[in-house]
């Protein structure tokens, strides 16, 4: 039951993400490894649900009214995605940069929002989260900032326990330690410039703020001015999302 239950949710969330454009039935049962028969019995349901609709019998099925209305009435973070939008839209303008608010939610990493000021960048987030926590700066600086146990149950049960962002062999523990004290992630990946700082509410870090550039254009003293308008994104949200106790 639980997984007819998990192949249900993954359907739903490929067509959520190819919205509006449809799926066929083979393609998704290829996608998720089921026969046509379950995927299209668990499609039907979706459609008797409204989460989904029947476009034709060749094009396939796309997201219904209800995944619409359902997803539109979700509220999430409010406060701290109302403070983060304008800043971060001003920062990727200002700097011509990618940049986003990312948290982490058990192994995964979530993206917030997204702003893309980097014409050099074509970045389309095509799933809804992102198994990626020790290969980008925002999963390191998400990861650095858990719990020392917490950190190990998800360096064993990532795949590898490598990250192409340090050489073979590097102890990641140490890494995220390093990357805790300083409170900034700043990495050359294969073709961008990847930079994090940590988001804070009352001290506690509730989120990242990210930002990548084309990795020509990562070298000083653009470099430098990315830093700092990212770390000044960073504690201007954070100075907003925090309570000020005053005694007086």
């Amino acid at each position: 039951m639980i997984k007819v239950l998990d192949k249900t949710f993954a359907i739903l969330e490929k067509l959520a993400l190819a919205s509006p454009h449809p799926c066929r039935i083979g393609e998704l049962a290829k996608q998720f490894g089921i026969n046509t028969a379950t995927c299209s019995r668990i499609l039907k349901e979706l459609v008797e649900a409204g989460y989904a609709i029947r476009v034709s019998r060749l094009e396939g099925y796309a997201a219904g009214p209800r995944a619409w209305t359902f997803a539109s009435q979700v509220r999430y973070r409010e406060r701290l995605i109302g403070i983060a939008d304008p800043v971060i839209r001003r920062t990727a303008s200002a700097l011509e940069a990618s940049v986003l608010l990312a948290e982490r939610n058990g192994k995964e990493r979530y993206i917030l929002l997204h702003h893309n000021g980097c014409r050099k960048l074509d970045i389309v987030l095509g799933q809804l989260s992102f198994h990626d926590l020790f290969k980008t700066a925002t999963g390191l600086l998400l990861t650095a900032f858990a719990p020392e146990k917490e950190q190990k149950e998800l360096l064993e049960s990532y795949e590898g326990k490598t990250s192409r962002l340090f050489p073979p062999g590097t102890d990641l523990i140490a890494e995220l330690a390093t990357i805790r004290r300083e409170e900034r992630c700043v990495f050359r990946n294969r073709d961008q410039g990847i930079i994090a700082f940590p988001i804070r509410r009352n001290r506690a870090v509730v989120a990242v703020l990210g930002a990548s550039v084309a990795l020509e254009d990562f070298t000083e003293p653009f470099r430098s001015r990315l830093i700092d308008g990212v770390e000044r994104a960073a504690r201007q949200i954070s100075q907003s999302l925090s309570t000020l106790n005053t005694i007086g």
